[in-house]
């Protein structure tokens, strides 16, 4: 596909409508909503909106797509679902730039071990793998210093968000690039047997469902699926519907 130099297709967006404070995902429900851009019905964003509890769920769910300059999208009402990004040539290649990573989070380390499991699923040719490092700011992601551009990269990195997005990955269907970041300013763990710690995010279970995005899925309804459109818990392996995914579009 050609390269462009404005994003022109669709976004996916991790947010969470939080105080400053470390979340308490015990205590609040996590919703999933999705938009489509007010100014471009071809943009889309996804968004995870962490609700407080004893606060109306509606009302999150329309700040956090007021905050994207979105308006909602008809709900998906089937199992695994197709986003429109389907890569021309494979392997995906993507890189890591470490600036911002908090202190003593083996990150790079969460990031890599979701490529397994996309790369891995019988009957599908769909590969993505790590590249070289780098000191770019991923050039799709808005709290990048400049336009919004087209590099060729897909990049991963850090960024101090704007609002109360937990992470973003942006993406076209017209142009073979993704895009991510992870914000700075919330709290994360890794570590082995993808543990769930209080009061923390488990970042390869965002990874791994970011990086579902990147390879061209949708949102599912089946609630044991990594594409399950709400964080509910640490969840590092691919469920039979994320595997039927993959399998149907590669």
């Amino acid at each position: 596909m050609g390269r462009g130099s404005r994003v022109v297709a669709g976004a996916t967006a991790l947010a969470a409508v939080l105080a400053c404070s470390a979340p308490a995902l015990a205590r609040d429900r996590v919703i999933a909503v999705d938009g489509v851009a007010k100014h471009r019905s071809d943009m889309r964003v996804e968004i995870l909106v962490q609700v407080p509890a004893g606060t109306s769920a509606r009302a999150a769910a329309l700040r956090a797509l007021e905050a994207q300059n979105a308006k909602p999208a008809a709900p998906v009402s089937s199992a695994f679902t197709l986003n429109g990004l389907r890569w021309d040539n494979l392997p995906v290649v993507q890189h890591y730039n470490p600036a911002g990573e908090p202190t003593g989070l083996a990150a790079q380390t969460a990031l890599s071990a979701t490529y397994g499991d996309w790369s891995g699923v019988a009957n599908s040719n769909y590969r993505i793998q790590g590249g070289t490092n780098t000191s770019r700011c991923p050039s799709l992601v808005r709290e990048c210093r400049g336009a919004q551009t087209y590099d060729g990269f897909n990049d991963v990195g850090w960024s101090r968000l704007s609002g109360s997005t937990l992470g973003v990955t942006w993406y076209s269907t017209s142009i073979d690039e993704a895009d991510m970041a992870i914000n700075t300013r919330y709290s994360w763990n890794t570590g082995s047997n993808c543990p769930q710690v209080a009061g923390r995010y488990n970042l390869e279970t965002v990874y791994l469902h970011e990086n579902g995005h990147v390879a061209g899925l949708g949102h599912s309804t089946n609630t044991s699926a990594v594409m399950y459109p709400s964080y509910q818990t640490a969840r590092c392996a691919l469920a039979q519907d994320d595997i039927n995914g993959i399998a149907s579009l590669y």
